[in-house]
């Protein structure tokens, strides 16, 4: 493991997807100058992340978007120490598109319920930073062959996810995310709000990594939050 790969995991965090880029991604340059040559996408998966977060200065502060603070936070530092470039999926514009730079890394695949699906981890993850770095060596090569490029898991599936939502939030067309925010926001004890969503849940994909029960709790506390002011 290599000595960014041991930083990244003491964060309670992941390498989700090795993509290799060039000037034409049109990235910012590397301290000093240089041009990118790889981008590590970076996230948690299960519950690791939790202890370290919920241990933050940030998630204790009582500010709002502790999660963003704190992955900005932790991401500069890794910054710092390796000479890389660090992007965020919010903060924007730009708003980097880290969906697709996933499915170009083949690090996960297209959900019925719109979300991103990680072979291994399901729905259970999510990518909280990028970083760009010249080294394309930076990260052991057993993580570049990982279960990446494996099939989509979904084609033989029957989707119990599309018909465990109490309101039916979602159609598989789009997610009605509004209906899911205010039926939450009206019914504080429903398990959605305490263990995290129903659909999500009835996905068999990465069961092993469902959140702790406060991670979800956090996660569903600022969605309502956010979608019923």
């Amino acid at each position: 493991m290599s000595d960014l790969q041991q930083q990244v995991a003491e964060l309670g965090l992941k390498i989700l997807g090795v993509l290799e880029v060039d000037e034409e991604d049109r990235l910012p340059a590397l301290p000093g100058g240089s041009v990118a040559r790889q981008l590590l996408l970076i996230g948690n998966a299960g519950q690791e992340m939790w202890p370290v977060f919920s241990a933050s200065a940030e998630y204790a502060d009582g500010e709002d978007n502790p999660l963003d603070r704190w992955s900005q936070r932790v991401a500069e530092q890794l910054a710092d120490v390796f000479g890389v470039t660090p992007l965020f999926p919010f903060g924007g514009p730009p708003h980097w598109p880290f969906v697709t730079w996933a499915k170009r890394a083949r690090a996960c695949h297209s959900s019925p319920l719109g979300m991103a699906l990680h072979p291994r981890y399901g729905l259970w993850h999510a990518y909280r930073f990028a970083l760009l770095t010249s080294d394309t060596e930076a990260v052991s090569a057993e993580v570049t062959a990982d279960a990446f490029a494996s099939a989509a898991p979904c084609g033989g599936c029957e989707k119990p996810c599309l018909s465990a939502c109490p309101v039916g939030a979602f159609t598989g067309q789009e997610y009605l995310y509004k209906t899911c925010a205010a039926f939450l926001a009206a019914e504080p004890d429903h398990p959605c709000n305490h263990y995290g969503c129903a659909a999500r849940r009835a996905c068999p994909v990465g069961e092993e990594y469902l959140y702790p029960a406060a991670q979800a709790a956090f996660h569903t506390e600022v969605f309502v939050r956010v979608n019923t002011d």
